[in-house]
């Protein structure tokens, strides 16, 4: 019996971590949570990038929150990161364009708030004739110390209200995969993070 019991638990985590992978694959695919390199042609500076990925209100939630999180680096401003909002919608459904306006940390209980960089920065694709829709993205910024990114990542609970010019959106951003096995902004930002430690 107990043999047993081990080859259905055994057979279950394969399948889970096949769903992670698939999922992982597909947000891949798509553009989302994806780790880059560059270099400035500027001034030779280091640049590495991770795009927005998903944030969850709750690890039960199959349901991805509307604005997704990525993280940007320069090896110019080693000390600071920033923080990239996205949000993506269309005319079919939802708001179509979202002003993103700033951030609250709640790290174990300590927390702070900061304002987005500048003006949200609004674009739409063209007219989608099958599906008679136009597709919709927001994207703003934030700055934050490095030093207060890896505290998010290596709290026990990091909670994220951003705030938008249709209120409030709240996620736990301590969430590295939802009960479907998609992978989090957490996630890929860990991966950002041990890659910025190996240049800075």
């Amino acid at each position: 019996m107990n043999k047993l019991l081990s080859i259905i638990t055994l057979g279950i985590l394969v399948a889970l971590s096949g769903c992670a992978n698939m999922a992982d694959s597909m947000n891949k695919m798509a553009g989302v949570g994806v780790l880059s390199e560059e270099q400035s042609t500027f001034d030779g500076a280091k640049i590495i990038k991770v795009s927005p990925n998903w944030l969850y209100e709750s690890q039960k939630s199959w349901t991805a929150n509307s604005i997704k999180l990525g993280a940007r680096w320069n090896s110019a401003a080693p000390d600071l990161v920033v923080l990239d909002l996205s949000y993506d919608s269309s005319t079919s459904g939802g708001a179509t364009y979202v002003s993103l306006q700033g951030m609250d940390l709640n790290i174990d209980g300590e927390k702070s708030s900061y304002k987005t960089e500048g003006s949200t920065l609004l674009n739409s694709s063209n007219y989608n004739t099958v599906t008679k829709t136009i597709y919709t993205n927001s994207k703003n910024s934030i700055i934050i110390p490095l030093s207060t990114l890896k505290s998010m990542v290596n709290a026990k609970d990091c909670r994220i209200r951003i705030h938008t010019s249709k209120g409030y959106e709240d996620s736990i951003f301590s969430i590295e995969r939802s009960d479907s096995g998609q992978g989090t902004a957490l996630l890929s930002i860990k991966q950002f993070i041990e890659e910025v430690s190996t240049v800075k």
